[in-house]
């Protein structure tokens, strides 16, 4: 697995430490992308006209968001994986929190701040509480989740699902 496959590949196991520091790269390189593509639209479109400016922001908005996301929720399911646990039955619940605050809480929090700011404090803080337990659960070893002299003969459609296509 390569450098990309690292930090946006669902494949393979990762340990707490492989986490921490996966995370601590896609939040620098996000942010790197954030600060060169806010540069470059700033020097390049904004002497053109605002509009072009407004769209290009919100274009590097979705892209910058769209790749922490895919990051977050593949170093998740690798993690999950290591726990012992399936990422099937635990990622999407991790990805709704994300998709609560950004539907429903973050619009409530613009039309009236002093009323849904401490519940918006709250939901973020929750937020942090997977990324915690991941952090801090134990992996398993390889050995204790398979039987003594197991060797599974083809792997089955639900867990080879890229190699049915």
């Amino acid at each position: 697995m390569g450098a990309f496959g690292e930090l946006f590949g669902f494949d393979g196991r990762v340990s707490r430490q492989g986490y921490l520091w996966r995370m601590l790269l896609v939040g620098l390189g996000v942010g790197a992308l954030a600060f060169a593509g806010g540069a470059v639209l700033a020097m390049g479109v904004r002497p053109m006209g605002l509009g072009r400016f407004d769209a290009g922001g919100r274009g590097l908005a979705f892209v910058i968001a769209f790749l922490a996301m895919w990051s977050s929720a593949a170093l998740a399911s690798r993690r999950v994986r290591d726990m012992g646990f399936e990422p099937v039955h635990v990622v999407p619940a991790y990805i709704a929190l994300w998709v609560v605050y950004t539907v429903l809480l973050h619009p409530l929090i613009q039309q009236r701040p002093a009323m849904y700011g401490l519940l918006t404090a709250c939901w973020a803080m929750l937020q942090v509480v997977p990324m915690f337990w991941l952090l801090f659960w134990p992996g398993r070893p390889e050995a204790a989740r398979l039987p003594p002299g197991y060797e599974p003969t083809q792997p089955t459609a639900y867990l080879n699902w890229r190699g049915q296509a």
